[in-house]
């Protein structure tokens, strides 16, 4: 009964965050209708008795272009992009300052190390994007993976994976007078390798490059251009592939999450945290893996760009609980505790060429 109170409580918890982000853009937007309109009737006032200099010395303006410059010159120079970003949801690190923008097509490439009990993970994902239109752009992501393994199955033995992992296609819509709301439908296509073996024996799972089926995500995100910099809030939900020929299982997820920036010239330091959801125990070739299914992510990352390039480092945290169920014939209680997960720094650089 305790785990079905905690699998209630904990999915409560997404679908309100979800609730409330897919809410605020709604909100938000009457919220600056109402105070446009104020800020008209003022001039309005200010106009009709003749006090034009209150107009030019208006403090929340002079402010916004001492501050931000050249850094606010269209939409597209902040929030890395709506939910095209490099990295998407789930506690990543991710663009949230300028960026670089202009050219036939814009390119981020993320790199990332993640360290594990015994071994590591390194990353390199690199997303090409163009905008259609003023509310359409679609995108390509390709990454490529090196996963290090030491002391492989308890034996004096150390296995490494490496090659291409899934590609994602991308296509945002944008909504709003200053597209500052995005929906983005991504497509995950098994291009990574699912079934690598050692001696004849397939690695587990979390070891593969690839899911080996189709997965899928949606991600809705809310810009706010503020006075001090930019917040982006958002949620996704996202199918991982479900179960695969050798018996795999990733189970859907479920993602709300805020970031916020502050602008400093051509430098943008920025915080993120996450709440995530898994909807499921993944299974490797049919046995419950043991994770956990509730994590919040902290993330601390720096930009710094010119007008043709900008470059990213920051770091991610997840503290998770919630730990699967034992397996058959093992003790009932939860085999993983609450604590920290595997630590991620990554490396960015982003270029409009062309």
């Amino acid at each position: 009964m305790a785990d079905g109170r905690r699998l209630g409580l904990g999915t409560s918890l997404v679908a309100g965050l979800l609730l409330v982000v897919a809410a605020y853009p709604l909100v938000e937007r009457q919220r600056t209708a109402q105070r446009q309109a104020e800020r008209v009737g003022r001039i309005e006032v200010a106009l009709s008795e003749g006090h034009t200099a209150q107009l030019s010395g208006d403090p929340e303006l002079s402010m916004r272009v001492r501050r931000l410059s050249g850094l606010l010159s269209s939409w597209e120079t902040i929030g890395g992009c709506g939910a095209g970003s490099s990295t998407g949801a789930g506690g990543a690190v991710r663009w949230i300052g300028r960026g670089a923008h202009g050219g036939l097509f814009d390119q981020q490439v993320m790199a990332s190390y993640l360290g594990l009990d015994g071994g590591y993970n390194l990353g390199l994902s690199a997303q090409f994007t163009r905008d259609l239109s003023e509310k359409w752009n679609v995108g390509l992501s390709v990454p490529l993976l090196y996963k290090y393994y030491r002391d492989y199955y308890g034996l004096p033995v150390d296995i490494s994976n490496s090659g291409f992992g899934d590609v994602s296609a991308l296509v945002t819509r944008r909504f709003g007078e200053i597209n500052d709301t995005a929906l983005t439908l991504a497509l995950g296509i098994p291009t990574g390798v699912h079934d690598g073996k050692y001696r004849n024996d397939y690695l587990t799972q979390e070891k593969q490059l690839g899911a080996g089926e189709l997965s899928g995500s949606l991600a809705l995100e809310h810009t706010l251009d503020l006075q001090w910099g930019v917040a982006v809030f958002g949620a996704s939900g996202s199918y991982r592939g479900g179960e695969n020929d050798l018996g795999n299982y990733r189970a859907p997820v479920a993602s709300a999450y805020g970031y916020g920036g502050y602008f400093l010239g051509p430098w943008v330091p920025s915080l993120g945290l996450t709440v995530q959801r898994f909807l499921g125990v993944d299974r490797d070739r049919g046995l419950d893996q043991q994770v956990q299914l509730m994590s919040v992510t902290a993330t601390l990352a720096l930009e710094w760009s010119t007008d043709w390039i900008a470059i990213l480092a920051g770091a991610s945290l997840p503290y998770g609980w919630e730990g699967s169920s034992a397996p058959d014939g093992a003790a009932e209680n939860d085999l993983l505790g609450a604590g920290f997960q595997p630590w991620t720094v990554s490396l960015g650089v982003s270029v409009s060429p062309l």
